[in-house]
């Protein structure tokens, strides 16, 4: 099969990109390729995966440099050159649409995230009848007036992720440090437990008030560090060895959650607030806990001591691999083409 992938370039697309929808497409990009499909993947000049062919508009992901015209170029690009696939599956969200409906190749577009304005809620329904996919049943739910023709999960690949039975003492935080992902609740956590905080994760200049006034106050490097954005490497050692992760995303709809999944296939329980897809992708009480309130937060702390850390990767292996993620997109791209 010949297979276009367009992806986001807020993030590089590789198995060890700090981005979720970045890593996720990475392990996507791999996985197929393994499987015998020739694959185009429209990105970021620094990608780094096993697609046959790479075609970038810009070399390195946005920081303050958003371009609406270069994300169209990107798209565009791979719409241009329709003829050459199968199919073309998007990972844009709405932003895609504005192309599909001139393509005579199928098109599929991927909701990995939970968040829209109500301008793109209103794209959206114009444009329900597209081909849809979600990475979680609770992103197919929470937008089920679209036309979604699956859901996939994310899958990771194993081999990259060590299985560690011993653990540390401390917590950690992965994530974007930023009031919709709850570092402030984190640390309320590890200050209320007696417990030493990681924290990991890129920040921006937008969340400058808040970051001001509830993160940096409370980051002493003793009892909570900040170890900025982590490379793949520091990052798997900071998951590896965590005695738990915190997920306290209060305010956010959480899609999917790739940390969640990284950490569990290491060996490590997490601890993640009832707001999106975290049921499904942690085992509550088996791998971890799902709580709904700050207090339910602190007792479970406690109760991960019960948890045993090689029911964690199992759960992984068995739900969450790069080969059932292949395999399972494989089957929806045949569909699609085949309708």
């Amino acid at each position: 099969m010949k297979i276009a992938i367009v992806s986001k370039l807020w993030e590089n697309t590789e198995a060890g990109s700090t981005g979720g929808t970045g890593a996720g497409l990475g392990y996507l990009v791999n996985a197929l390729v393994d499987r015998g499909h020739h694959v185009t993947l429209f990105a970021t000049g620094n990608s780094k995966t096993k697609a046959q062919e790479l075609v970038s508009v810009r070399q390195d992901p946005y920081k303050d440099d958003y371009s609406e015209i270069v994300e169209m170029e990107n798209m565009a690009n791979a719409f241009r050159r329709q003829k050459e696939f199968d199919i073309i599956h998007c990972a844009l969200e709405h932003k895609s649409l504005f192309f599909s409906s001139l393509s005579t190749t199928p098109v599929l577009h991927s909701i990995r995230y939970g968040e829209f304005f109500q301008q793109e809620i209103d794209f959206l329904k114009k444009h329900s009848q597209a081909n849809f996919v979600g990475n979680s049943k609770s992103v197919c739910s929470k937008f089920n007036f679209l036309n979604f023709q699956g859901m996939v999960y994310n899958g990771i690949d194993l081999s990259l992720f060590p299985y560690q039975e011993k653990s540390g003492n401390y917590l950690a935080f992965l994530a974007r440090v930023s009031p919709q992902k709850g570092v402030h609740i984190a640390i309320d956590i590890a200050k209320k437990t007696k417990r030493k905080l990681i924290i990991a994760g890129k920040i921006s200049q937008q969340d400058r008030k808040y970051l001001d006034k509830y993160f940096w106050p409370e980051v002493d490097n003793k009892q909570i560090i900040y170890k900025g954005e982590l490379n793949f490497i520091d990052k798997i050692n900071l998951l590896k060895n965590a005695y738990c992760l915190l997920h306290p995303i209060e305010i956010f709809f959480e899609a999917f959650g790739m940390s969640l999944v990284e950490a569990q296939a290491c060996g490590t329980p997490v601890i993640s607030y009832d707001n999106g897809s975290p049921r499904e992708v942690i085992n509550s009480s088996k791998t971890g806990f799902v709580v709904s309130n700050f207090n339910e937060a602190l007792e479970a702390v406690e109760e991960i001591k019960k948890i045993k850390r090689l029911d964690c990767r199992k759960w992984v292996e068995d739900n969450f691999s790069d080969k059932l993620m292949a395999l399972n997109y494989e089957k929806l791209y045949n569909k699609i083409i085949n309708k």
